[in-house]
C-alpha cells in the first residue's frame, strides 16, 4: 500500500476532529443589555454544576481557565478587576456526558459526548442581568470518533462561553403557529 493512499483519510481525520474544539453560538435567553458608553467588563468566571451532574471540580477549574484564556486573547479590555460595570460570569453544567471513544469508532451517533450548561452574568448585587445557553457536542464516528477527546470538547464549549463577549448570539427559536 502506498502512503500516499494513507495521507487523504488521515488528514480528513483530523480536520474533523477539529470540529469538537470549534466554537458554536450560544443562545441568548435574556441577553445583556449595555448602552455604547457602557462597555462590558467581566471580573470573574466561575463555573458549578448540577446535583445530577458528575463533572470534577478539576474540570470545572480547567473550562473557567479555558474561557478566561479565550475572552483575554479574543477581547481583552473585557477581563477587569475593578470598575462600575463589572460583571461575574457563573456557568452553571446542565449536562456532562464523556461519551465512549471505542462506541463512536465503531458507529457515527454511539457514544456522543455532550456538555451543555446556563451562563448568567451577574452584577455586583449578585441579580442576573443576562441569561445564555451554551452546547457542545460530538458525534463523528471512525478514527475522527476515537481520537477525540472530552477535553477537545471542553475547549469547544469554553469557545462558545467566550463567543457571549463577543455578541455572537443566537436569539431563541419563537414558536409560531403555522
Amino acid at each position: 500500500m502506498k502512503v500516499s493512499n494513507l495521507i487523504v483519510p488521515v488528514m480528513a481525520g483530523l480536520a474533523l476532529t477539529g470540529c469538537a474544539s470549534s466554537a458554536s453560538a450560544p443562545i441568548a435567553v435574556q441577553p445583556l443589555a449595555l448602552g455604547a458608553s457602557s462597555p462590558l467588563h467581566i471580573s470573574d468566571v466561575s463555573a458549578d454544576a448540577a446535583p445530577n451532574i458528575e463533572v470534577g471540580e478539576a474540570e470545572l477549574g480547567l473550562i473557567t481557565q479555558k474561557v478566561k484564556a479565550y475572552i483575554q486573547a479574543d477581547s481583552p479590555a473585557v477581563m477587569a478587576s475593578a470598575g462600575a460595570s463589572v460583571y461575574v460570569m457563573k456557568i452553571h453544567m446542565t449536562r456532562f456526558d464523556r461519551g465512549n471513544a471505542f462506541a463512536r469508532t465503531m458507529m457515527m451517533g454511539l457514544g456522543q459526548i455532550h456538555i451543555e450548561g446556563n451562563v448568567d452574568l451577574e452584577d455586583a448585587a449578585g441579580k442576573r442581568m443576562a441569561e445564555y445557553k451554551v452546547s457542545k457536542d460530538f458525534a463523528l464516528g471512525g478514527i475522527a470518533g476515537g481520537t477525540t477527546t472530552v477535553e477537545d470538547v471542553e475547549d469547544g464549549f469554553a469557545k462558545s462561553v467566550a463567543e457571549i463577549v463577543k455578541g455572537k448570539v443566537r436569539q431563541p427559536a419563537i414558536n409560531r403557529p403555522v
